[in-house]
């Protein structure tokens, strides 16, 4: 009877580990899949745009950074314009509303110090005691102006990593993140 017991109580806990992995599978894939890239929202009076807007579509291509593509902000631009034309504004360049896309960069300084690592494992004579790495990010403001009383109506900011899946290297990936922002317009 205890050899029975013994063998009862090892599928047992074999069972419940391989459970508990599946368990923790499922959530990491989920949370995997329904991940959104990090965004900031403002507006004045809880702004919404009204259907039937006119609106205008402004960048800031004369004080792009370097790091900067001008394809990119004009993509960006585009992508701005069609989405708000595909949930029923009008496009006019004499419009009093203009859509301010801008997209400036920023480095992420990073000090390495080696604190988290056990000493003296992977503490090697080749690495610096302390290494400085930046890192750019990438900036996206989209902003909602009213010219004739010179105010900001709602402000949208969202950023992204060189190489993240966010990075809007093409229209399509331009589309889906101004179409993150403006959904909340």
């Amino acid at each position: 009877m205890p050899y029975i017991s013994s063998i009862i109580q090892r599928l047992l806990l074999h069972m419940t580990l391989k459970r508990n992995f599946s368990i923790l599978t499922v959530v990491l894939f989920f949370t995997a899949c329904t991940s959104s890239p990090f965004t900031e929202l403002n507006s004045r009076d809880n702004f919404q745009l009204e259907e039937g807007t006119t609106f205008k579509i402004q960048l800031n291509k004369d004080s792009l950074p370097v790091e900067m593509d001008p394809i990119l902000i004009e993509n960006l631009g585009d992508a701005a314009k069609n989405y708000l034309e595909g949930v029923g504004h009008k496009f006019s360049n004499d419009s009093s509303i203009s859509i301010d896309v801008s997209v400036t960069t920023k480095d992420k300084i990073r000090y390495d110090d080696f604190r988290f690592y056990g000493y003296p494992m992977y503490r090697s004579y080749l690495y610096e005691p302390d290494r400085i790495n930046s890192i750019p990010e990438f900036f996206l403001r989209i902003s909602v102006m009213d010219n004739e009383v010179e105010k900001t109506l709602w402000t949208g900011l969202t950023k992204w990593r060189k190489g993240s899946s966010y990075a809007p290297t093409d229209m399509q990936s331009a589309e889906m993140l101004v179409e993150n922002l403006l959904v909340n317009l």
